[in-house]
Parts: C-alpha cells; structure tokens; sequence
C-alpha cells in the first residue's frame, strides 16, 4: 500500500470535515423549525361584539422542507465520508502494520489512529515535537522512495 504525505494529509482533513458534518446535523436536532406568527383582529361571535385580537402560528413549510432537504444531504454525506475514512484508515493500519521497526509503527499509530499531537507522541517516547516531526518524515520519504523503486 502506497501511503503518501497527501493520503495521509486528505485522512487528517477528511476526520475534521466529518466532525463539521455532525456539528451541523446537531444544530438541526437542537434549533427545530421555528414557526410563524401574527395577531389576528376579530370579534366575538355573541352580543356585544367586543374585538378581540388571537395570536395565529404555523411552521414555515418552505423552510422545514429546505430544512429536511440540507439535513437529508448532510446525513448521505456523513455515511459516505464515514466510510472513505474508515477505508483511509484501514490502509493506514495495513501500512503500520508492514514497517520494520518497533518505534515506527508506534509513532505512526499514535499519530494517525489514536489522534495525537506530535508533543504528546514525543513526550511519551522521549523526543521533542520537531523530532517526531522529523521521525513520521522520514518513515513515509521511505515508503515512497521505496514504492518509486519498485515501480
């Protein structure tokens, strides 16, 4: 499996877009449709027909139905980035699980599967940031020059 700065670069992107996703379809579930209203003037119906005013409402129908439109669309887009991702990351643990050192496929996986930060990954394996840095660098230049060698 070719694992490229880009693949890697579009995985990262790809889990952020689907969080924007689900904060999206949260703000549906929690701001429901609001409805319209207005004063109506009338009279009652017995004498003495003294006016009176009633407050009408009703849900705005266009706006549920672009509502239920937008909503149907991000939930279609979630599944289907959902799974991309899912792929992406199966390729990711494939590719871990196929290089050579120990403390490659550690940095690797706590980079890319388990979220986290270069300073966490370094403070945990005693490094500073930019040496991970440096580290995930030089394990995916490899990975690719010895693709491009093979090719």
């Amino acid at each position: 499996m070719m694992i490229t700065r880009e693949f890697l670069a579009q995985y990262v992107y790809l889990d952020s877009y689907i969080k924007s996703i689900r904060r999206r379809l949260k703000y549906f579930e929690n701001h429901p449709v609001l409805s319209e209203h207005g004063v109506v003037s009338g009279s009652m119906r017995v004498f003495p027909y003294a006016q009176c005013h009633f407050v009408v409402s009703a849900p705005n129908v266009k706006s549920d139905e672009e509502r239920k439109k937008i909503v149907n669309q991000l939930i279609i887009d979630l599944k289907g980035n959902e799974q991309l991702y899912e792929d992406m990351k199966l390729d990711i643990e494939i590719f871990i699980e196929g290089l050579d050192k120990i403390e490659d496929k550690a940095i690797m996986r706590l980079k890319y599967i388990d979220k986290w930060t270069d300073e966490r990954i370094g403070a945990e394996l005693g490094y500073d940031r930019s040496t991970i840095s440096k580290k995930i660098d030089k394990i995916i230049g490899k990975n690719e020059v010895s693709h491009n060698s093979h090719s």
